[in-house]
């Protein structure tokens, strides 16, 4: 009898070291099926993504995607590309996908899939510190010069609010309209608050937000080439990987430690799977 248990017993060890073993050889043959991942990235959105004194890339997207890469196997490559332009290159497959706080709005989701979304990020209208009560409402921003960044979703925001209000929009192909405003080149700035701050304290600006309410709620997630089984593979360990750093606490400590508070989508705004 007591053989038959430890014969049991040696079975069962037996039976679990071997599905660790497949899994790992799972995981190792997908990562040299899928082989390097490509993130395409401007390097230019502090604290997101950014270089440093060093000239090195740093920043919250840059370390989070560090950690999804220990976790899924999945080597990662880092590449800076202009703003404009940037998701052509994921198109034509020289990236794979995009990391610059990219809001999956209803017409990126019809041209790519999404992975799950990591954090929320709210766009505001910022000015110059002492002129933030001025504008309590849209209607306050009209004949403003309001600066923001081309080719993505605040342009598509700050657009659909022009045909409410007139104001002129200003759009950049890089970060430079933080500079602008600070000189007084700009009245206003359509802006991640986290971000505008963060530039105000490097370079000792006063800006601060309006009263205005949000033009529209945003998160951000990684978009994907649609009908590509790579990048689907990508996608799904992605978002496992994504969804595993929500739930064990490394998504809130990552926002706390670059963002200075926690950003956390807990609850995602779009259900992709």
């Amino acid at each position: 009898m007591l053989f038959r248990k430890k014969m049991l017993i040696v079975a069962l060890l037996f039976l679990g070291l071997l599905s660790i073993v497949r899994a790992a050889a799972a995981e190792t043959n997908s990562s040299a099926q899928i082989g390097k991942v490509l993130i395409g990235t401007d390097g230019t959105y502090p604290p997101f993504n950014y270089m440093d004194d060093k000239g090195e890339l740093v920043g919250f997207e840059i370390e989070m995607v560090r950690e999804i890469s220990k976790r899924t196997g999945l080597d990662v490559e880092f590449r800076t590309l202009p703003w404009d332009g940037i998701f052509g290159q994921m198109e034509s497959k020289k990236i794979d996908t995009v990391l610059c706080c990219i809001f999956p709005n209803a017409d990126r989701q019809k041209k790519y899939d999404f992975s799950r979304e990591y954090i929320y990020d709210v766009n505001a209208i910022i000015v110059r510190k002492g002129d933030g009560a001025k504008y309590r409402k849209f209607e306050d921003l009209a004949g403003l010069k309001i600066g923001c960044a081309g080719g993505g979703n605040s342009i598509l925001n700050l657009e659909k609010l022009k045909k409410k209000v007139d104001f002129e929009i200003v759009a950049y192909s890089d970060e430079k309209f933080p500079y602008d405003l600070a000189l007084g080149r700009l009245d206003a700035m359509y802006k991640s608050p986290v971000s505008a701050f963060m530039q105000a304290k490097q370079n000792n600006w006063e800006f601060e937000l309006t009263q205005c309410p949000p033009v529209e709620e945003g998160s951000c997630a990684l978009p994907w080439r649609k009908g590509d089984e790579r990048s689907a593979m990508i996608r799904r360990a992605f978002s496992k990987a994504t969804q595993e750093m929500i739930d064990d606490g490394t998504m809130k400590a990552l926002c706390e430690q670059w963002l200075g508070l926690d950003e956390t989508a807990y609850k995602p705004l779009f259900d992709f799977e």
